[in-house]
């Protein structure tokens, strides 16, 4: 139940800060008709990656996490978060996963810190719910090195978003992930 509850406000918390810390984007020069922007099929990890590999198109992930440490006797809960934006995402031949290194800035102290983030897929081509791993380097908290469990996938027909949590060390993580790919002009 204690469990359930602290993900619940870990992801809570995830929104408002990935909401918060939005970046506004400067508007590009593009001319936004059907014949301009190529909006092909719904991806997923397979296609992706035949992407990626073939040189066709990239994707980028941008991201939250959450960190909650637990009280001890007497102390309340405190939480940080750490978050980045259009990480470019690399795959590698004979692998079956999608990797991102992205480089988070941490909402207390304003310092970067370095994320790397394995998304594997299923046989059928889909993000493995059991194993999305995760290693965050913090100089404050260390090494945090888990696989997300309450794993959520959401497929849109650009994009793919991936919540979850896991806990470690006293702390409880949780994590959004967004998996875009960038338009294609023909």
């Amino acid at each position: 139940m204690m469990k359930t509850i602290l993900s619940t406000i870990a992801v809570v918390c995830m929104v408002f800060s990935v909401r918060a810390n939005d970046l506004k984007i400067q508007k590009m020069n593009l001319s936004y008709s059907s014949t301009t922007v190529n909006v092909d099929d719904p991806i997923d990890l397979s296609s992706i990656m035949k992407d990626v590999l073939g040189n066709k198109r990239a994707y980028f992930m941008t991201g939250s996490l959450t960190i909650l440490k637990a009280p001890k006797k007497g102390d309340v809960a405190s939480s940080f978060d750490l978050s980045f934006r259009n990480s470019i995402i690399t795959a590698y031949k004979g692998r079956d996963y999608i990797q991102a290194n992205p480089k988070g800035k941490r909402n207390d102290n304003s310092r970067s810190n370095e994320v790397r983030i394995y998304v594997h897929k299923d046989s059928k081509g889909k993000v493995n719910k059991g194993n999305v791993k995760l290693n965050w380097k913090s100089g404050s908290t260390g090494e945090i090195v888990g696989i997300l469990s309450n794993v959520n996938v959401l497929y849109q027909n650009e994009s793919i978003l991936i919540t979850g949590s896991f806990q470690k060390s006293g702390y409880t993580i949780g994590v959004s992930l967004a998996i875009s790919k960038e338009a294609k002009l023909i």
